[in-house]
């Protein structure tokens, strides 16, 4: 059995209690995670695992050394710390390593810890019915599916020497899955994401996915160019994912980033998106609940990013803020967009024109100053017209900034849960459809 928090807590003090350097830091984390695979209309792989680790930073003056563990008995954790303490007598001094925080953190109640989805056998079935469900679909209409589930309890905890302590839980439940004609040349695909296995959508996911493959048979060329899009959720998400990846205080204050300004200033409280933009965080979200502390133990409160169209902050590392004279700001732990009334089917059905864009694939950077990313079009790029689907589009490399694609923006569907594609998929995101007056496809691409 993984560790509850209490047990962690007593870890964490264990550990501490071996050190003999200035001050010591550990994250304890313990989590279960168990999968579902399935292929060629069948279930493939199935397996479960357990890990109890524990990171160790022994510090002395300027210098470091960070030792990770899986052996808990008293003499191994005694080895880790020791050699922790080792690494920092030879590590070479790093002017930017903080001390370690003291101050009282005020740390959220977030509910991204659902009971429910802690019953192993529960969450198995389930996984198991969901399985089941997508291969009688993909049967019914002769296509082969493909796809992955997976559930994970996480309890993690962080403790300084100077007598920090937090810990914290969450649960996170994933499905993704793809529909394929027999000949492999129409190709539909969904994904949800929950961190309750009871409000995990699956069902809506296999049916967007069947449709989707139905509908991008005999897929038509269209020319390169700039077309007005219709971003559905999860790859709005990848690319607002990239976007506050990139809202880092340092390399905008240093003049690297698209966020830069002249003479060391940067972009924040200019317009620099439509105004309709509010984009943000908040660990206690109800939909999208997630992790309350990050670096060194700082507590992560609700931060608006964009509001207005305004830039609201940049994220600052406990050095650059020191450096700098202003207050730390951990990056986000959860994203939100707010958007329109209604769900994405209703809004789809009001769009003019436009491609309409199911995910996005292998996303790379090109230009930092200008945020420009490359990637592709994946698994049902449609021709959308008076708020129909007319038929499919061969699929696209696109060369765009998500910043000028915040810029293009002009309307949007109610948020959605939804998770990212390419992206990190352990960030809980609600963001709607959006509508985008233009985007630009480079070339065509052969991928299905």
């Amino acid at each position: 059995m993984i560790l509850d928090l209490d047990e962690l807590e007593g870890l964490s003090k264990k550990i501490l209690g071996f050190s003999k350097s200035e001050w010591a830091e550990v994250s304890v984390e313990s989590n279960h995670e168990a999968n579902l695979r399935f292929a060629a209309n069948t279930v493939s792989t199935s397996g479960a695992s357990e890990n109890t680790s524990a990171t160790i930073t022994a510090v002395n003056g300027k210098r470091a050394g960070t030792v990770s563990t899986n052996d808990l008995s008293d003499d191994g954790l005694r080895r880790a710390m020791a050699r922790a303490e080792e690494i920092a007598s030879l590590a070479p001094e790093n002017e930017e390593l903080m001390a370690p925080l003291t101050a009282k953190q005020n740390y959220l109640r977030s509910s991204a810890f659902d009971a429910r989805s802690t019953d192993y056998d529960w969450t198995a079935e389930e996984r198991s019915k969901i399985a089941q469900a997508a291969i009688r679909e993909a049967t019914a209409h002769s296509f082969e599916t493909a796809g992955f589930l997976e559930s994970g309890v996480y309890n993690n905890a962080y403790r300084n020497s100077k007598g920090l302590f937090v810990a914290d839980q969450h649960t996170r439940n994933t499905f993704s899955l793809t529909m394929r004609t027999a000949d492999g040349k129409s190709s539909g695909w969904n994904k949800r994401a929950s961190h309750s296995m009871g409000q995990l959508d699956s069902q809506m996911a296999i049916l967007r996915a069947s449709e989707k493959c139905t509908a991008w048979q005999d897929a038509k060329d269209i020319d390169p160019g700039v077309y007005k899009v219709i971003l559905e959720p999860s790859a709005a998400a990848d690319l607002l994912q990239q976007f506050v990846w990139s809202l880092d205080a340092r390399p905008a204050e240093e003049g690297r980033s698209a966020f830069s300004r002249p003479n060391g200033t940067t972009a924040l409280g200019q317009t620099i998106v439509n105004e309709k933009v509010h984009l943000y965080s908040d660990p206690s979200h109800p939909l999208v609940p997630s992790g309350i502390y990050g670096e060194s133990g700082l507590a992560v409160h609700p931060t608006d990013w964009i509001k207005d169209g305004k830039l609201m902050n940049l994220t600052r590392d406990r050095f650059w803020a020191n450096k700098t004279g202003k207050d730390p700001m951990p990056g986000p732990t959860n994203l939100i967009m707010d958007g329109g009334g209604m769900l994405p089917e209703d809004f789809l059905t009001t769009v003019k024109e436009g491609l309409l864009v199911t995910s996005f694939w292998y996303i790379r950077d090109l230009d930092d100053p200008t945020l420009l990313k490359t990637g592709l079009t994946r698994d049902g790029l449609f021709w959308v017209e008076d708020g129909k689907i007319l038929y499919g589009i061969t699929n696209f490399r696109w060369n765009e900034s998500p910043l000028t694609m915040l810029q293009n923006v002009m309307d949007f569907s109610k948020p959605v849960v939804t998770a990212p594609r390419d992206g990190w998929d352990g960030m809980p995101m609600c963001v709607p459809m959006l509508y985008v007056s233009g985007f630009n496809f480079a070339s065509q691409s052969d991928a299905v």
